[in-house]
């Protein structure tokens, strides 16, 4: 398989390069096209390729409340953009989305079918997105994915690192930590849901699919087991939401479920906690 990659350098593009490169497949990085190319020009350069995978985004969710005109930019025009190029050029796109999209209206794991009603900029930008890709073309692909980890210690975003590196401050200055205990979601190793989405990008998959680790956690449970997984013996708190600063105002839910797929036969997703345990037992074994 030939794969063109958006966000190659990313949390999750850096997964999907790497196992594509264990499979054989080549895989290129795309550069960010200009919102003013030409389609057809844009189209010209996807030809010859058998998938899109467009896995950039603007993930700052608190930035994309003080500037919703860039936060827009990046994540709808930009799809939009190369949604009707790929359509044009007849390769099929996949789509990296958020389970933070389905909102507010259940406290339960969301499935496919469940409305969305998007709280956040960054969310609605994202909906937005899967709306001009599912209409470019009846074969594009979205896979709506969770609270991401992995990758290289040095990665700035890197959830587990940070909280490892918090932890260990903490410890030194004899300190406690807090996590939310109200934050529900799904905490997701890019190597497992990279995976899934090629294998499910080689199926000729489409539509809408959650794509998530199985199991829950609050923002408390996935720390306490970061800490825990770690060795590292320092009490944590819990905290409520509104004593973390936060401008966007995420829903408290974004637990999802990989209905879809169990419904078409595919195999479960491994536990979030067993996959963390493996995570840091691999890459950050001697962080």
């Amino acid at each position: 398989m030939k794969l063109l990659l958006t966000g190659a350098g990313g949390l999750l593009g850096s997964a999907v390069s790497a196992l594509a490169q264990q499979h054989g497949d080549q895989c290129h990085a795309m550069a960010r096209p200009a919102l003013d190319t030409p389609v057809a020009a844009l189209a010209a350069q996807l030809r010859g390729a058998d998938l899109l995978l467009h896995a950039a985004a603007n993930t700052n969710v608190e930035q994309c409340e003080r500037e919703p005109d860039a936060c827009y930019r990046d994540n709808f025009l930009l799809s939009e953009l190369l949604a009707r190029a790929a359509a044009q050029a007849q390769v099929p796109l996949l789509l990296v989305s958020s389970t933070g999209l389905y909102g507010t209206a259940d406290s339960a794991p969301y499935r496919e079918y469940a409305a969305t009603v998007p709280t956040t900029h960054h969310h609605r930008s994202k909906l937005l997105a899967e709306q001009a890709v599912l209409a470019a073309a009846p074969g594009n692909l979205v896979l709506r994915t969770g609270w991401l980890f992995g990758g290289a210690a040095s990665l700035p975003k890197n959830f587990v690192a940070r909280r490892i590196d918090e932890a260990r401050k903490a410890l030194a200055q004899g300190d406690s930590m807090a996590a939310n205990t109200e934050q529900h979601g799904v905490p997701c190793w890019n190597v497992d849901i990279a995976g899934r989405m090629l294998a499910l990008a080689r199926s000729g998959a489409s539509g809408v699919y959650n794509c998530v680790n199985s199991g829950t956690a609050t923002r408390y449970e996935y720390v306490q087991a970061v800490l825990q997984l770690a060795g590292i013996a320092l009490p944590l708190q819990p905290g409520q939401a509104a004593g973390f600063q936060r401008i966007a105002q995420v829903s408290p839910n974004e637990m999802a479920d990989n209905w879809k797929m169990r419904m078409q036969g595919w195999p479960e997703m491994p536990h979030w906690r067993a996959s963390l345990e493996r995570y840091l037992q691999s890459e950050l074994a001697d962080y």
